[in-house]
């Protein structure tokens, strides 16, 4: 085979619709995965620094809530798989998710009965999480397909209930088809499972440690957790004994093998940030910098990825056997020399080494690995990334399922209004619309300022409604007007009104940048965006659109045009109220937008120590992906003083100003420039 065929038959796997299904599944998982790490990241600092013991009742709720959140991992990972095959594949991805979870708990022999009680296996039951989900898809969607035509028995019924009821019988025949070949399949899984199990009695405690590397890694590559699954399945607690000198086995592994977590990603982000700008496999190698240090691998394994991408899989594997066999063979020979010290798996790469060498032998030893995995890693990136787009893959895929998914989303949406009492719904329409009518819209634009210069940098305007009785009020209507999809209105005012404010302040001579926010919908309407570009390029540079991260989810294609449009015309879009519904930093790479707002609620929940761990934390990856921060819902000095001194550069709220009426701006801006000059 050529390598030109070669690499058309990864390109031919990597596109295929079940692989590129587990990939959205384990991406979907991506916030499971870093919520937990940085669970226990924050537990071990505490215990580090005594903010915790181990006797503590704080401790043990932890302990034990990360022990449900492991017996937990493969249901949930079988719940996902259900979910995006049986989605993918024009079915229904919440029956999939529940004939995933149904099989995999019964057929996967993740619950067993013993006598009157049910017990979880977690144990031998971890492999299946993957293969029992994609054959209870696969093989619903072959039912769904043989059986007889019975849509005419359903014409009086709405589609959801229709569709539901349609699939009664496939669900039940898949169901009952695994006591048929499960035997079969658990005879191979126990077959494997003779053929990888350790023999401790016999083997020296370097090949078990090699053994063990390379079967963790088998795991991780098919999306179970290596090392979990190895533990629970196998004793490992030869780990313990030193592997050569005084050094134990798993402390010489997590320092001198897995550079970085699972795969030497250290070496890997090294290696990327010589890759081309805006490339992928670099913003995901960036965004995984902070949890990397602490050798936690979810990120670029899942998000690159790593995992059933037979790309990455050589060196995948080869690095960490690079890793073992140089490191032993230093040690062996004395230029390294260690000690039996017990060093934390989460210490970071190089203080590891030096506390395990006791001195810069062993940091000069990971300094030489890291080069090596950086060398290792680079080629296979550069050809991944040359060749492989796997966002794009996934753009297609969805957009060739988007029907069905519409189409279905529909039905289940009209099933669930017709439970509801429409009248009452109405009602509230004829209402909003009515006080809309009645009363006068208003935009009050509240200042942005920069934490660079201390100046202004910026106006958002926000609607306000001066109600027949005078009083000024927010936009409370627009849940309404969202609901029926009924606020075009609203946009086109909101954008005519903008034009007719800017130039007011042009014949005040002014030039302030205003932000107005629209509908998701208006960024997928090309007509839209053409009227807004028109409108406007009287004021270049002066006006910015806010749209939430959901925009996104509509049109990708058309969406990103868009958004290059407004930019052609000199018009910025900003990611709006980040951190709230629907939030991806997979998506954030692909978007081109330099401004994100983050939403009053994250600061609000930095009230507390969690809360502004994760607010820095966002922070953070959002400054590596090179992004111009804006804190939105600044109220007092004290948070004014936690946002500056995490750098972030534009800050929004009633530290400064209210929202202020477009008469008052030109004074608002005499005082704002006086008050800095005194």
């Amino acid at each position: 085979m050529t390598f030109i065929s070669i690499k058309h038959s990864f390109k031919a796997a990597l596109h295929s619709r079940l692989l590129l299904s587990l990939r959205e599944a384990f991406i979907a998982l991506i916030p499971y995965f870093v919520s937990s790490a940085l669970a226990i990241l924050l537990l071990n600092s505490a215990i580090k620094l005594n903010v915790v013991t181990p006797s503590d009742d704080l401790y043990k709720v932890v302990l034990d809530g990360a022990s449900l959140v492991l017996v937990l991992f493969p249901v949930i990972v079988a719940i996902s798989i259900g979910f995006f095959i049986s989605k993918n594949y024009g079915q229904s991805g919440i029956v999939g998710a529940m004939l995933a979870l149904l099989c995999f708990s019964l057929h996967g022999q993740y619950i067993l009965f013993h006598g009157d009680v049910f017990q979880l296996n977690p144990t031998g039951s971890t492999p299946y999480a993957v293969i029992v989900p994609c054959l209870s898809s696969l093989i619903l969607k072959f039912f769904v397909k043989a059986q007889p035509n019975f849509d005419k028995y359903f014409h009086h019924v709405s589609n959801f209930l229709g569709e539901k009821l349609l699939i009664i019988l496939p669900f039940t025949l898949t169901f009952f088809s695994f006591y048929f070949f499960m035997p079969f399949l658990n005879g191979i899984g126990n077959s494997l499972a003779a053929l990888i199990t350790p023999d401790i009695s016999t083997t020296s405690i370097a090949a078990l440690t090699f053994q063990r590397m390379v079967i963790t890694h088998g795991f991780w590559f098919f999306g179970i957790h290596g090392d979990n699954t190895f533990s629970m399945m196998f004793d490992a607690d030869y780990l313990l004994q030193p592997i050569i000198q005084n050094l134990p086995a798993k402390t010489f592994y997590d320092t001198f093998v897995l550079i970085g977590g699972t795969g030497c990603f250290a070496g890997l982000i090294i290696a990327a940030m010589f890759l081309k700008t805006g490339s992928h496999e670099k913003n995901i190698a960036k965004l995984s910098i902070p949890l990397t240090a602490f050798n936690f691998c979810e990120i670029i394994l899942f998000a690159l990825p790593i995992f059933l991408n037979p790309i990455m899989l050589v060196p995948f594997i080869l690095a960490p056997m690079i890793n073992f066999f140089i490191s032993y063979f230093f040690i062996a020979e004395g230029y390294v020399v260690v000690s039996n010290v017990t060093v934390s798996w989460m210490t970071p790469t190089l203080i590891n080494g030096y506390l395990v060498s006791d001195g810069f032998s062993g940091v000069a030893l990971q300094l030489l690995l890291l080069l090596l995995n950086a060398l290792l890693y680079f080629p296979f990136l550069r050809w991944h990334s040359q060749q492989v787009n796997f966002d794009k893959a996934i753009s297609k895929l969805s957009d060739q399922l988007n029907i069905s998914e519409q189409l279905r989303n529909k039905g289940e949406a009209g099933f669930i209004a017709h439970q509801h009492d429409i009248d009452e719904s109405n009602k509230a329409l004829k209402k909003a619309l009515t006080d809309i009518s009645e009363g006068q819209l208003k935009l009050f634009y509240q200042p942005q300022v920069c934490q660079l210069t201390n100046s202004i940098c910026g106006f958002e305007a926000l609607l306000r409604l001066k109600q027949k009785s005078g009083k000024l009020v927010g936009p409370y209507f627009l849940d309404t007007l969202v609901k029926h999809d009924e606020t075009e209105i609203i946009d086109n005012w909101v954008i005519e009104q903008a034009k007719r404010d800017l130039e007011y302040f042009k014949h005040k001579n002014i030039k302030p940048i205003i932000s107005i926010n629209v509908d998701p919908k208006v960024m997928s309407n090309d007509e839209v965006i053409a009227y807004i570009c028109e409108c406007f390029k009287g004021f270049p540079n002066q006006l910015k659109i806010e749209i939430v991260e959901s925009s996104y989810l509509l049109d990708k294609n058309k969406v990103l045009n868009n958004i290059e449009k407004l930019k052609a015309s000199n018009i910025q879009t900003v990611i709006d109220d980040f951190g709230t519904g629907y939030s991806s930093l997979s998506m954030l790479s692909d978007l081109p937008l330099d401004f994100i707002k983050l939403d009053k609620s994250l600061l609000d929940k930095a009230e507390n120590e969690k809360g502004k761990v994760f607010y820095q934390h966002i922070v953070e990856l959002l400054h590596k992906m090179d992004k111009t921060l804006v804190a939105e819902g600044v109220e007092n000095d004290m948070q004014l003083k936690f946002v500056n001194q995490l750098g972030i550069a534009v800050v929004q709220g009633w530290v400064y100003q209210k929202a202020i009426p477009k008469h008052e701006i030109a004074d608002y801006l005499n005082k704002f420039r006086n008050k800095i000059g005194s």
